[in-house]
């Protein structure tokens, strides 16, 4: 079966990436979050190319701090996972 690509974005774009504290309370849900222009995308696993550096946020009520990265997105669906892939 191919994968199923859920998006794709080919030019360099920011992309915010932190834990999905609300996976803790329904094992349904990925452990990852992606925000990539306003859009948030739920994920079990991200593969990356490229560096990140780090983005705090303590005045946040659900997220603290995030990964912050410029680069390609492509979110696919692979069996029964949702993949993100940076580069």
């Amino acid at each position: 079966m191919l994968p199923n690509i859920v998006f794709q974005d080919n030019e360099i774009n920011r992309i915010i990436f932190h834990f999905n504290k609300s996976s803790l309370i329904d094992p349904n849900i990925p452990f990852w979050t992606i925000k990539h222009k306003g859009i948030t995308y739920y994920v079990n696993h991200l593969e990356s190319s490229i560096g990140f550096k780090t983005k705090n946020t303590p005045e946040n009520s659900t997220t603290r701090a995030s990964l912050q990265f410029k680069g390609k997105l492509k979110i696919q669906q692979e069996l029964n996972e949702v993949i993100a892939y940076v580069s």
